[in-house]
C-alpha cells in the first residue's frame, strides 16, 4: 500500500481546493489518516474502523507520531449518511460499491473523494458477468483492460453522482499492482455527455459503438482521467518512494492525452511486421507532429494523441525501414 499512500500524500498536498475536514472511512491501523496530517497538512481528521481492535490500533499509532483526531466505530455506510466532510477517503479489501451510493447521497458540491477498488480481475475483464452486475459494464480483456477497469469505476461514480444531480471532476486516476485508484472532486451536473460505449475495431483500435451492440464495452467515462494543469504541479516529498515518484512521473507525462493506448505488440499482429523499438517507434510519431509518450500501463504501450491510421503508417515504416515521417496535408 506504500504507493498507493504516498500518492495520496501528493495528491491531498496539492488539492485544488481548502480541506478543513477528512474522514478515513475504512481506517485499519490509521496509517493513511496519519500520513495525511504529518505530510498534507490535513488539520481535523476523523478514523473510523468497526472493529474495535483496529481502533485501539489507531489510537495508540496517533500517539507515537505526537498527533490527535477523532476515532469512531461505525458502520461506513451510516456515518456516510449523517456527516459531511471535505474530504471522504474509501479504500476497502475489495470492492467500493457498497459505500458508494452513502457517499454521493450527501455529499455536498466542492467535496472530494479517493476510491480504491481492489476487484481488478471484475473491472479488468476476467469476470465480465461479475462487472455487469456490480457496475452496470461490459469490461474487456485486453492489453488496454486496466484502463477500461479506470473509466468503468469512474462511469459507475458518475452515474451515481447523476442520481442524485451531481457530477465528478477526476483529479487523478491510476491502476497499480493490485488496485485501482481514483481522487475526484463532486461538483454540479452540466449537460455535456462523459460517458459512451465502444467496441474493438482490431488489435488496439477502439471506435464509437451504440447501445445494443453485442461487443460494445462500457459505458465508459471517456472524458480526461486526471486534471493535467494539477496533476503537473505535483511533486514527491521526502516521504515519497521511488516506486510512487516513477509512476507520479508518468502519469504527468500521459496527462491530457485521448483515451486508450496501444501496443506495438497489437500493431504486430495486425500488420504482420515485427515490432520496433519502442522510442523509435515514438519518435516518428513526434516527428509527424504528434504527441506521443510510454504508458505505464504496458511495457510496451504508447500514449499518442495521432489517428490510428497515421498510428499504423508509422508503424509501417518503422518495420520497412523508410524515412518519410513527414506529417499528410490536411
Amino acid at each position: 500500500m506504500a504507493v498507493n499512500r504516498d500518492l495520496a500524500a501528493i495528491v491531498l498536498a496539492r488539492w485544488p481546493r481548502p480541506i478543513g475536514s477528512v474522514l478515513d472511512g475504512l481506517a485499519a491501523t490509521g496509517a493513511w489518516g496519519i500520513r495525511m496530517q504529518l505530510e498534507a497538512g490535513a488539520k481535523h481528521v476523523v478514523f473510523n474502523d468497526w472493529s474495535p481492535s483496529a481502533t485501539d490500533l489507531i489510537r495508540q499509532n496517533l500517539r507515537l507520531n505526537g498527533l490527535t483526531g477523532e476515532v469512531l466505530t461505525d458502520d461506513l455506510r451510516v456515518l456516510l449518511r449523517s456527516v459531511r466532510y471535505d474530504f471522504v477517503d474509501i479504500d476497502p479489501f475489495g470492492p467500493p460499491t457498497p459505500f458508494l451510493e452513502d457517499f454521493f447521497t450527501l455529499a455536498s458540491l466542492g467535496s472530494g473523494v479517493g476510491i480504491t477498488a481492489t476487484d481488478t480481475a471484475v473491472l479488468c475483464g476476467t469476470y465480465p458477468d461479475a462487472c455487469r452486475r456490480r457496475y452496470g459494464a461490459r469490461p474487456l480483456r485486453c492489453p488496454q483492460g486496466a484502463e477500461i477497469g479506470l473509466r468503468i469505476l469512474l462511469g459507475y461514480c458518475d452515474r451515481l453522482a447523476a442520481d442524485h444531480g451531481k457530477a465528478i471532476r477526476p483529479i487523478l486516476s491510476f491502476a497499480v499492482e493490485h488496485f485501482l485508484r481514483i481522487y475526484a472532486v463532486v461538483e454540479g451536473r452540466s449537460a455535456r455527455p462523459s460517458q459512451a460505449l465502444v467496441r474493438r475495431a482490431g488489435q488496439g483500435e477502439f471506435v464509437a459503438a451504440k447501445r445494443g451492440d453485442a461487443e460494445a464495452i462500457g459505458p465508459l467515462w471517456m472524458r480526461p482521467l486526471s486534471d493535467a494543469a494539477l496533476v503537473r504541479t505535483m511533486n514527491p516529498s521526502n516521504g515519497t518512494t521511488a516506486a510512487a515518484a516513477r509512476l507520479l512521473s508518468s502519469l504527468q507525462e500521459e496527462a491530457g492525452f485521448p483515451p486508450f493506448f496501444v501496443t506495438t505488440d497489437e500493431l504486430a499482429a495486425r500488420t504482420g511486421g515485427s515490432p520496433p523499438k519502442l522510442e523509435r517507434f515514438l519518435g516518428d510519431l513526434r516527428r509527424a507532429g504528434y504527441r506521443a509518450v510510454r504508458t505505464y500501463l504496458h511495457p510496451r504501450g504508447v500514449r499518442t494523441d495521432a489517428p490510428f491510421d497515421i498510428v499504423l503508417q508509422a508503424f509501417h515504416r518503422q518495420t520497412t525501414g523508410s524515412t518519410d515521417g513527414s506529417r499528410p496535408a490536411n
